[in-house]
């Protein structure tokens, strides 16, 4: 069967009458989604890059006016935002205006967002954007925690995870300029933000503490949303240990965590956002979140395999073993080791 290739000079003028159309009466004339469909499988790396930011001007305007469910319009952008650099759609839009799609009612304009965000992700400077702005930092975590669609959810972490990644300090990106090779080093500065702004931390607790939580956890349904969230917390924490035990298992800032941890009195040489989750987040009597808890430890494991021990401190290795039902050789004389 042979591939169909569309025509660009005849595709998109079809593409932006359509548009323009739709501008001129947005509550009546629907998007045509067959048409926009194939302009989204039609950009790719050859696509010229004044055709990129026409098409990606005229669909944030339209979008400020559009009154039907904007997702063929989204999709669109979303793939016309992965073709341009970061550092220059940083200058046409701004923290604040990502806040405003974030915090949107439409599942559609959160993911378009979130295709921003993602697209920062490709260099230390885009993760430097994001994290200038606690607000914006702030509205991302929240979304992924509390979001009760999936999509959202998973993007998010998928953003998260990538910005993390390229900010982190042993993480160097190649650049390509017009001309040569660069590279540049992440600078923490979104750790920094995640781990020692308070405002955004207390956010990791405030969704997935059943002590005190921003749901109502009387409700079924406020409960359920609150295990939802704590499992999303589980495979960040799990993810995140690819790239900075610390800051992970240790304490960052001990005024927010003594409001969600319920103190034992033992001297224990590991805490943080680790001992929240392992030893005080979940109810134990809840099977499910039991069975989540324990696979947690076994992912746990398995990064500690991939990177190597030498950066955990054979106490907490000695924990996650126990907790993940693995043996040890050391086992026997600390049985009682919790995290």
């Amino acid at each position: 069967m042979d591939l169909f290739i569309e025509d660009k000079d005849v595709l998109f003028p079809q593409v932006f009458s359509h548009l323009d159309a739709v501008q001129a009466q947005p509550e009546t004339v629907l998007l045509d989604e067959e048409l926009l469909r194939r302009a989204e499988r039609s950009l790719d790396a050859s696509t010229p890059k004044n055709l990129l930011w026409q098409l990606l001007a005229t669909g944030e305007k339209l979008l400020q006016d559009l009154q039907q469910e904007p997702r063929p319009l989204t999709r669109l952008l979303e793939r016309n935002v992965s073709l341009l650099p970061f550092d220059e759609l940083k200058t046409t839009i701004s923290t604040e205006k990502l806040e405003e799609g974030l915090t949107s009612p439409s599942i559609s304009v959160q993911l378009l967002c979130l295709a921003y965000l993602r697209k920062a992700a490709d260099s230390p400077s885009g993760a430097t954007f994001v994290a200038a702005s606690s607000s914006l930092v702030q509205c991302l975590f929240t979304i992924w925690l509390s979001s009760e669609s999936t999509e959202v959810a998973e993007r998010s972490l998928e953003g998260i995870e990538a910005l993390l990644a390229v900010d982190s300090h042993t993480s160097v990106t190649v650049l390509a300029s017009k001309d040569r090779l660069d590279e540049a080093q992440g600078q923490g500065l979104l750790w920094r933000r995640v781990f020692t702004d308070p405002d955004v931390y207390s956010i990791l607790f405030e969704w997935t503490s059943l002590r005190s939580s921003k749901r109502d956890v009387k409700t079924k349904k406020g409960l359920q949303s609150v295990t939802i969230s704590q499992a999303r917390l589980f495979d960040f924490i799990a993810r995140m240990a690819n790239y900075n035990w610390a800051a992970i298992s240790t304490s960052s800032l001990p005024a927010i965590e003594a409001k969600f941890i319920v103190e034992s009195g033992h001297s224990q040489p590991f805490g943080g956002l680790l001992r929240y989750a392992a030893s005080h987040m979940v109810d134990q009597s809840d099977i499910l979140m039991e069975v989540l808890r324990q696979n947690f430890f076994m992912e746990l494991l398995g990064t500690i395999e991939a990177t190597g021990a030498q950066s955990v401190p054979p106490r907490l290795l000695e924990a996650i073993q126990q907790e993940a039902g693995v043996s040890s050789e050391k086992a026997g004389e600390d049985a009682g080791l919790r995290l």
